[in-house]
């Protein structure tokens, strides 16, 4: 791919399109070797009609009538091939179209599945969406439009202005001094035609993004007695839509007008021209009539190529909004000659580090150490930053300061795919794929047999509600898990960590969706999956972390108080204070 370029709004649409084509298009080289021969024969075609009716009233004027009756067999011939051309041309073109815009599809998803999470969670998942759709329909209008009326209707346009010069020079000449008039107008048009656009795509993702949340917030919309409510956030945001269409809509109505105002023009000119050259013997009246129909001709290409800019316009918009995207560099990547572990034990340390959402500090000067095989837990009121702690180990995020160590090397010296490979996580969203029961365990270790996701399915209390599902582990589990309990989604969950059998366990509330006897079972599985493993738990049941080896408070982004259970209940701070609200000790 070529180097990324500033992709603001005022990069010209021409650079933009020139990078589409370096990036994605000119690969498809032999697509486009077919679709220039269709051009070819289209445009050549085109310059046909107008000489076949310069004959046919010649032989009129001549009383030829054998050569009458010999040309329509002719037009006939023609019109078949032209049309079979035009067809092969629609059909290459659609498919260019289509396979450019899966590859930039594609790329932005894979952008996506790879960017930093800190990028994907900073806007509404809408944006993203309706950059994935919208904004890559309209790249595929544009190239649509780009190669069929920009080359072909140039082409055309080429041939009927030779055909037509060669009828008559003067006549030809008036032509030429009528047109470009429509040209200050229409690229004026299409400036404010991107402006346009860019707000729109701007407002379909806002408006993708509001549809998600009221549908997946359903339950709550009708239980708080929200409809009104939602229904005026709706009703506001499709009239803005509405607004944006219509100035776009309108800006496009004005194009075919300019241009049809401009033809009428020139062929009243044209009729009046020529017919003083007729009655005064300069021209024959078989050219006349075969420039007339040239001219006729002309209308519907130039008319495509006036329209052409304003779609061009809109879609460097949307070009623009697809550079920025691809264009923006993940900072959590593998360096270029990553630290390879032959083996990892699993000891991990803290050193200073700190970390911060924007301008809100999260975690301020955090240090630990955990030895392999040992349990730390994390605890303290909500918002102190545990979660955030669990996401940095995978490097889900980078500290702003400090270091994170994994046996004794930086975690930004390893190789990410060999770090993530080590780790397990948990975590109190417990999210599912629309996939079925047994997929979504297997996410744990693809290449796991049956036995052993069934294994995994046991350890985690899951296979008896399993078993009592339609199809089983071919069950369907719905989109994010939806046909399924709070309860079940986490056990699958948890399944799925136990089939990873990775070294590094990351549990961050992986209880808290599960019963009290469902939860006894869990906790017994799991402290028999930490034994000789590293294990890093956040939890807000301290029952749960009676056992661990270390128990870190974590308040505002600090750490208030370090120990074992027994050490922190004498201590009477705050991690005491916890334990009697929930009467535990």
């Amino acid at each position: 791919m070529t180097a990324p370029v500033d992709t603001t709004n005022k990069i010209a649409t021409s650079q933009l399109f020139r990078r589409l084509w370096q990036d994605w298009v000119r690969r498809e080289w032999r697509a486009l070797l077919v679709i220039f021969a269709f051009m070819a024969v289209v445009s050549a075609l085109s310059g046909a009609y107008p000489m076949l009716i310069q004959h046919v009233f010649n032989a009129l004027n001549a009383m030829n009538t054998d050569l009458v009756w010999q040309i329509p067999p002719f037009i006939i011939g023609i019109a078949l091939i032209r049309a079979l051309a035009m067809y092969g041309l629609a059909r290459q073109v659609a498919l260019l179209a289509l396979k450019v815009t899966m590859n930039i599809q594609k790329a932005m998803a894979s952008h996506l599945i790879l960017a930093d999470l800190r990028e994907i969670l900073a806007a509404p998942s809408g944006h993203f969406v309706s950059r994935l759709t919208n904004d890559v329909n309209l790249i595929r209008e544009a190239l649509v439009r780009l190669v069929s009326n920009l080359i072909r209707d140039s082409l055309t346009v080429l041939v009927l202005f030779g055909v037509m010069l060669w009828f008559d020079w003067l006549l030809t000449l008036m032509v030429l001094g009528v047109y470009p008039l429509a040209m200050r107008p229409i690229i004026s048009i299409g400036r404010r035609q991107r402006h346009g656009s860019r707000a729109l795509q701007e407002q379909m993702g806002e408006a993708t993004a509001l549809l998600h949340e009221t549908i997946k917030g359903g339950r709550m919309i009708r239980a708080y007695g929200l409809e009104d409510y939602e229904h005026n956030r709706t009703s506001q945001m499709f009239s803005w839509l509405f607004k944006s269409h219509r100035m776009l809509a309108l800006g496009r109505a004005r194009i075919d007008p300019i241009l049809e105002v401009l033809g009428g023009i020139a062929i009243a000119g044209i009729i009046g021209l020529a017919g003083w050259r007729v009655l005064s013997g300069n021209i024959d009246i078989g050219n006349v009539a075969g420039f007339i129909t040239a001219l006729l001709m002309l209308a519907q290409p130039v008319r495509a190529l006036g329209t052409l800019n304003t779609v061009l316009q809109e879609a460097g918009a949307a070009l623009s909004r697809l550079y920025e995207l691809l264009d923006t560099p993940a900072a959590v990547v593998s360096p270029s000659q990553p630290v390879l572990l032959s083996h990892i034990k699993g000891k991990l340390e803290f050193e200073k580090v700190s970390f911060r959402y924007g301008d809100a500090v999260t975690l301020d000067d955090i240090s630990f150490t955990i030895s392999p095989g040992q349990t730390l837990a994390l605890v303290g009121p909500s918002g102190g930053g545990k979660s955030t702690m669990i996401n940095l180990i995978p490097r889900l995020y980078d500290p702003v300061s400090g270091v994170i160590k994994l046996d004794g090397h930086d975690l930004r010296e390893l190789d990410l795919e060999q770090l993530r490979s080590a780790m397990a996580l948990v975590s109190q969203d417990s999210l599912l794929f629309n996939d079925t029961v047994r997929a979504n365990i297997t996410f744990g270790r693809l290449d796991a047999d049956d036995e052993a996701v069934q294994a995994a399915a046991k350890a985690a209390a899951a296979d008896a509600f399993i078993g009592e599902l339609p199809e089983g582990f071919d069950t369907m589990v719905g989109e994010e898990g939806n046909r399924l309990s709070g309860g079940q989604r986490q056990r699958i969950a948890i399944a799925r960590a136990m089939l990873r059998d990775a070294p590094i366990l990351l549990l961050d509330e992986p209880t808290s969706a599960l019963d009290a006897a469902t939860e006894k079972q869990i906790q017994e599985a799991m402290q028999a999956l930490a034994k000789g493993r590293t294990t890093i738990i956040v939890a807000h049941r301290l029952a749960t972390v009676r056992h661990a080896d270390q128990i870190l408070v974590i308040d505002e982004g600090r750490i208030a108080e370090a120990g074992d259970h027994e050490a922190l209940i004498k201590k009477g701070g705050i991690y005491a204070d916890l334990c009697q609200s929930q009467h535990f000790y």
